[in-house]
Formats: C-alpha cells, structure tokens, sequence
C-alpha cells in the first residue's frame, strides 16, 4: 500500500486516468478468480490539454458521470497519481537504523526531484542488500496529490488510496500471470506501451525490482526511427538491470489482444535480443468479462479490444495487495 489514506476493507473501484482516458473498474470475486462488477470509460476531449486545469474540471464531470451511470458498489476508490507526476529513482545508502532510513532516502533524492523536496510524499523499496542497502524510490508532490484528491471529492467518491503506478503493474502480474509455483522465484520484465509514455517494471513476483518511465507511447509512434528508439530504451532498461542484479528470465506486454502487430513484433524481436521468452499480457482474458447479473460489461470486450486495462485493474486489486 502506498501513500494510504484511510484504513477500510470495502472493495474499491480503480480509477486509471492517463493522459487519454479515464478508466474506472470494479472486481468482485468469483469462483477460482474474479469477475467485473461494472466498468465505464471517458476519452478525453481534444480540445482539452491533460494536466490542465480544464482537465481538471472535465475529470471531476466525468468520474461523477460514470459513477452515477454505472453499477459500482460503494463510493470508494483507488487511484494512482499521473506516471509524469512520479519521480523514481534508484540509490544505494549505507546500512543504519530503520528510524533513520527514510531521512537519508530522502537526503540522496531531494537535489533531482522536479519540487519541493520540503513537500514530497516518498515511497521506497528494498531491492537488494549488500555493504549496502539498495532501494527504489518514488516521490510525488503533495501540492499535486491534494489537486488530484480534490477530484474526487467534488465527484462525490472517497480515496480510500493513492498508489503509484509501478505497484498497480505489479499487482496485475502477480494475480493473472504469476501464478505458477515457479513465478515465485523467476525475475520478470512487465511492459506497458501507454498514449503518451511507456512503463517498464521488473519484479520477482511481488517484489518491484526496477521502474523507469519512457516518454515514448503509441502517439509518439510515428515512424521506424521512433519505434527504434523505443526498443533501445528498453532494451538499455533490461541490460543495465542485468548488469546489476542479475538476469531477467521472462517478458510480457502488458496489453490488449487487439494491440498493433507491429508493436509486438518488436517487442518480440527485443525479447529474442534479451534471449529471453515473450508473450502478451491481457488482464481481460484472465477475468469473466460479464457482469454479476449476467450482463455484457458496457466498455469491455475482448474481441478487438484495443483498450488497456492493466492500470485499472491493478488498481481494483489493492484490498488484495
């Protein structure tokens, strides 16, 4: 759990806002995994900048909307804050007292972050030990947490949690495609190609091992240059990964079976780089897809879908994690 706001057990809605979309899904459960209560989508009006403070305005109408509209239980959700708004970085500090670990974490962060060190809101994880101690951390601003608080107060919704993004990615893996007696141990590369950015989290099983956000998504895509420059990136990811803990022994993409065929070519062509084995990851294969009533679930469907999901059932997941 990260940055928790309130200690309730009510199963929470996820709420996914990227750039393009807000996402909002619940899971209940179901018997031998889940199934989905209700899920609804808004795609952001053109016109509007993301980050501003028109989208501001326009996500407080849409969120209320879509709860209204929908048949979500409850009125609690968990979200994460916008990938671009979280800092990660990975730092080594010697061993001390756990009292005076986070004072230091923060120390070693504070001249890189984008704000004011004064009102960061920091998380971090122990990611190996040695004549060190490594972790990876990951700050946010508090000024843009309550901004992002505020929206849902106005849309008549409870936070019950603000996650961050790298956790939402591992907890989807964790539950629908590290299942397996040998996932425990098996270290693996999760990639999420978004609008406007891509997220690449490697993990052992529930343990985040390494985060890094790519400013590169679908809409950046537009030619072989770029789709190159990609694939360096995460190629550059993995490799420097392996070069400090060790090797990766597995790949997956965390999309939508309906994703571009060029994409996961390459995806594919890197994972062959790595020596390593790919597959796609659809969250939405690994859920009843209909409704507690019976019901097809409005935006989700399988076939052709081109939406990802993962941020938004991550996230659904939390009262799991």
């Amino acid at each position: 759990m990260v940055f928790s706001l309130f200690n309730n057990k009510a199963a929470p809605i996820g709420v996914d806002m990227g750039s393009e979309f807000i996402k909002m899904l619940q899971l209940g459960k179901a018997e031998g995994g889940y199934t989905i209560i209700e899920a609804a989508v808004e795609q952001r009006p053109a016109f509007i900048e993301a980050g501003s403070s028109a989208w501001q305005h326009w996500a407080i109408k849409a969120i209320k909307q879509l709860a209204i509209d929908g048949k979500f239980k409850g009125r609690k959700v968990v979200t994460a804050m916008p990938a671009s708004d979280v800092f990660i970085d990975q730092v080594k500090i010697p061993k001390m007292a756990e009292e005076k670990v986070r004072e230091a974490v923060i120390a070693h962060v504070a001249s890189k972050l984008p704000f004011d060190p004064a009102t960061a809101m920091v998380h971090y994880v122990v990611t190996g030990t040695g004549s060190e101690t490594e972790y990876i951390v990951m700050a946010t601003d508090r000024v843009k947490v309550d901004h992002h608080l505020a929206i849902y107060e106005q849309a008549g919704l409870e936070a019950q949690a603000i996650a961050i993004w790298p956790l939402a990615m591992v907890w989807s893996y964790v539950s629908f495609f590290g299942r397996r007696k040998n996932d425990l141990e098996s270290t693996v590369m999760l990639l999420e190609i978004g609008a406007n950015f891509t997220k690449v989290v490697i993990c052992k099983h529930s343990n985040l091992l390494f985060a890094r956000l790519v400013n590169i998504g679908v809409n950046q895509l537009k030619d072989e240059n770029t789709m190159r420059r990609l694939i360096d990136e995460l190629g550059a990811c993995a490799r420097y990964f392996e070069t400090q803990k060790g090797r990766i022994e597995r790949m997956i993409f965390l999309t939508s079976q309906s994703t571009d065929k060029i994409l996961c070519e390459s995806v594919v062509k890197l994972a062959r780089d790595l020596q390593v084995p790919a597959q796609i990851g659809d969250v939405l294969a690994a859920i009843e897809v209909s409704t507690e009533d019976g019901q097809a679930c409005g935006p989700i469907e399988r076939r052709g879908n081109m939406l990802n999901w993962t941020g938004a059932v991550g996230l659904g997941l939390f009262s799991e994690n």
